[in-house]
């Protein structure tokens, strides 16, 4: 599940940092001989311009400020590295940032652009270290504190995860809700925090010395700048829908879950090609196009559909968007079947709850499968008759373990005046008359009369008579009998 969280969040943040680095370069070449001067000044920027919620539009990501001698071969080796990563060459640009931290080994800056490149190579551990040192360098570094939060979040190091999230809380910045949106789906409720409905506007400063890396009044700067993850809003327009799924029977629903892999296609634009999607382990994918990570766990294809619509005129992108969501793989509604079938194994529900008759269609029970076990967390296990019409319309549930058995063999006992008594091999479906039958008829043609003694509640037994006669002549139903069942011909 790692994996998928990788590729879901690091693919779309990481290349977005690396461009304010391909700013500098852009930069640098067109004035040299201020390559070195860009460092001291605390002023200067680097444009930007991302949809990843930790990045942010046009001069407004500064450098950190230090002092730095006229350009050497650390600074060479760094260049070397940028222009590497911009032509996707990972490996030979982390090998040309590591050249450049042998001579100079104690510079934020590139700490961090190394640990942005190993994000993009999805090696996470390393880039986990690399962002570890630049805020041990630069301590009041604000995004270097997220990418540290987002890797750990990544490699499932909660706790360090949720210190990065303090850290950005006390450094009053924006990424601080950020990062909790994102960890809040695994983590719960972080101390001192309020889980914001709607969307908000982060704009990022790079560090200075002695001050902290988001400005005052910088979420109001930019209008286009990185939003959060996008959550539900209570007068969204699938709030229609949500509450007509409600109400639908979940055997007609399938709500998304981690796992499962969409198919998301826009109708109207240039090409409606499908590009798919993986939803993470805390429900989210990462929508570019509609701002990001997004919130659909738990809800229907339709309500996916509509809150990518809304999101995309909400940032003008398109205000008549036509969005089709489909489910191509289904991977988190999950049961197993085991025990006498001929298919046992997991298999994955499309509906939020499906007969049993479907479950065994498919794996196909043997031939002397006769009970079935279904065990599900919260309640005691059930033991069904698979002969019993309704055990087949039994509802599964995701999650459930279900055992497929022989029948015990069971019986039922003819007396009296027969010509075969003794104790007889139980059949369910299994007449009176067919059981007198089975046991060589009656002694004597004019025997009619039989007595049928049951178990009842107490222990005790219930006799019934009934007119061989009349049954026979059809005057008189031919009753079923149960297991157990004690008969016997009286006259």
């Amino acid at each position: 599940m790692k994996n998928v969280i990788s590729v879901a969040f690091f693919a779309f943040f990481s290349l977005s940092a690396i461009g304010s680095v391909f700013a500098q370069r852009g930069s640098n070449q067109q004035n040299p001989k201020t390559a070195a001067d860009e460092r001291k000044n605390s002023g200067a920027t680097a444009s930007l311009s991302t949809n990843s919620p930790a990045e942010t539009d046009a001069n407004s990501v500064s450098k950190p400020d230090s002092t730095i001698a006229p350009v050497d071969d650390a600074q060479k080796h760094y260049d070397s590295g940028v222009a590497l990563s911009e032509a996707g060459k990972f490996e030979e640009a982390i090998g040309a940032f590591k050249q450049s931290l042998k001579l100079k080994p104690d510079d934020p800056q590139t700490n961090f652009i190394l640990g942005m490149t190993y994000s993009k190579s999805k090696s996470y551990q390393e880039a986990f270290e690399s962002f570890k040192r630049a805020v041990r360098l630069k301590p009041d570094w604000a995004e270097a504190h997220f990418r540290l939060g987002m890797t750990s979040y990544v490699l499932g190091k909660r706790t360090q995860s949720l210190s990065e999230y303090k850290k950005l809380l006390e450094l009053k910045s924006p990424l601080a809700k950020v990062l909790y949106r994102i960890i809040q789906e695994e983590d719960g409720p972080a101390a001192g925090t309020e889980t914001a409905n709607t969307t908000e506007t982060i704009s990022l400063v790079r560090p200075t010395e002695g001050g902290t890396s988001a400005s005052p009044g910088s979420a109001e700067k930019d209008q286009n700048s990185a939003t959060a993850v996008i959550e539900p809003s209570p007068n969204s327009e699938g709030a229609g829908r949500q509450t007509v799924s409600e109400q639908q029977p979940l055997t007609e629903i399938y709500k998304v879950g981690a796992g499962d892999v969409l198919d998301i296609r826009f109708l109207n634009s240039a090409t409606s090609r499908s590009t798919l999607f993986t939803v993470i382990g805390s429900g989210l994918i990462d929508l570019p196009v509609a701002g990001g990570p997004m919130v659909v766990g738990g809800l229907t294809t339709n309500q996916i559909q509509d809150r990518i619509a809304v999101e995309l005129k909400r940032r003008a992108v398109d205000e008549g968007a036509r969005v089709s969501v489909g489910v191509r793989q289904y991977a988190s509604h999950s049961i197993v079947i085991r025990g006498l079938v001929v298919n046992p194994g997991t298999r994955f529900l499309r509906r939020e709850a499906v007969p049993l008759y479907v479950v065994l269609s498919e794996t196909q029970l043997n031939n002397d499968a006769g009970r079935v076990m279904i065990m599900r967390a919260g309640t005691p296990g059930q033991s069904l008759d698979l002969n019993d019409t309704l055990t087949l319309n039994t509802t599964v549930l995701p999650g459930d373990v279900i055992t497929v058995t022989n029948r015990p063999q069971e019986f039922y006992y003819i007396a009296g005046r027969i010509n075969y008594p003794g104790q007889k091999v139980f059949q369910t479906g299994i007449t009176l008359m067919q059981a007198i039958l089975a046991a060589g008829g009656t002694a004597r043609e004019n025997d009619t009369m039989v007595e049928v003694s049951r178990e009842g509640s107490g222990g005790r037994l219930i006799t019934t008579k009934f007119n061989l006669k009349q049954i026979k002549s059809g005057e008189a139903e031919d009753p079923k009998l149960q297991a157990g069942d004690r008969i016997q011909v009286v006259r």
